[in-house]
């Protein structure tokens, strides 16, 4: 009886895709996930005529459809190069995320070039080794 609940046990734990959490050794409180992928979006500010997405603009968007996409993210301020010009943009990072997350993410580098009149957004799923909240203990 139990070698049955083992392999039980283990065939639940090995399946491919399945989300598991396990608690490390020295705090009980800080979560290490196995869903290991990302995805990274890379929004340019300089519109391709001429001119730039204002602070206000991208607030509008920051605090509409992108915050109201994903549960949490990062975002960062960056400088990167397009076509040979440097601009201005804005990095969004977030972890544990999902087929459905990549698709959202998808659909809103859509909605962001329709809004500022941009040649695309860059979108990267990402693999990552080990995601994990470190808290105070």
């Amino acid at each position: 009886m139990h070698y049955r609940t083992l392999f039980v046990f283990l065939a639940i734990a090995l399946l491919p895709g399945c989300k598991t959490t396990s608690l490390s050794p020295s705090s009980k409180s800080t979560a290490v996930s196995s869903n290991n992928q990302g995805i990274k979006m890379y929004f340019g500010l300089s519109k391709p005529n001429g001119g730039v997405i204002s602070q206000q603009q991208w607030f509008k968007f920051e605090t509409g459809p992108l915050a109201q996409a994903f549960e949490g993210f990062a975002l960062v301020d960056a400088a990167g190069y397009y076509k040979g010009s440097k601009e201005g943009s804005k990095i969004v990072t977030l972890y544990h995320a999902t087929a459905k997350d990549m698709v959202t993410a998808k659909a809103l580098a859509r909605q962001y070039c329709r809004m500022f009149d941009q040649d695309s957004v860059l979108v990267v799923q990402l693999g990552v080794e080990q995601i994990q909240f470190v808290g105070k203990e």
